[in-house]
């Protein structure tokens, strides 16, 4: 039907619906304007951690002793897990890291200083207090992280990502290893995995109770 071929009656319906579209155009405008606005937000939120990850690589890379932890270490990105998650982990052998997320969430700053002048085997039924105080606090830091302010984007993305964790689990227990090195404290490799998927168990169970904002 041609433009000549409407009736007046029509043509009045017609209008009816152009301005019915047009308030239905508007309000689908407003909210893809606001779903830009969020997006950009959370985008800012997930630059915040990427630049905080690209300053601790650029101080372990120099670092001979970090060795150990990097091939996972960068894996754990190939992979797409997100730079706050990591920053989580990672935050156990770094308390400048720990205290950058503890200060961001309000919570007290930690000091860390325990060595065992003698090498001992890992038991976690009779760990020093220093020692079992450390790694609560390192589960904390990895929910605080992903927990306060977070980006709906990044939070979507772990998720989606900790459906498959042996590789995350393995960069997890690298970590705690190399931290339990460092104190003098030895453990077996299928200990510090089996604890490793034991704290991201938990750890998990948290980022899901968190409100995930469509973007």
């Amino acid at each position: 039907m041609g433009l000549d071929d409407i009736t007046l009656s029509e043509s009045s319906e017609g209008g009816a619906q152009s301005v019915e579209i047009s308030e239905k155009f508007k309000e689908a405008a407003k909210k893809a304007g606001a779903g830009i606005k969020r997006t950009q937000k959370d985008e800012k939120k997930a630059k915040k951690s990427d630049l905080l990850l690209a300053g601790f690589l650029v101080k372990i890379i120099i670092d001979k002793k970090y060795d150990s932890v990097l091939i996972d270490l960068f894996k754990s990105l190939h992979s797409g897990y997100p730079s706050n998650f990591l920053l989580g982990i990672i935050s156990l052998i770094h308390i400048g890291i720990s205290n950058k997320i503890r200060e961001a969430s309000d919570k007290e700053k930690i000091a860390f200083n325990y060595y065992s002048d003698a090498l001992i085997n890992f038991d976690d039924q009779h760990l020093p207090v220093d020692v079992q105080n450390r790694i609560n606090w390192w589960v904390e830091d990895m929910i605080l992280i992903v927990s306060h302010d977070y980006s709906s984007i990044l939070t979507q993305q772990l998720i989606d990502n900790l459906n498959e964790k042996d590789e995350i689990i393995l960069f997890t227990s690298k970590v705690f290893e190399f931290f339990l090195k460092e104190i003098n404290i030895n453990i077996t490799v299928d200990k510090a995995f089996n604890i490793s998927e034991f704290i991201l168990s938990e750890v998990e169970k948290e980022i899901k109770k968190l409100e995930i904002e469509e973007i």
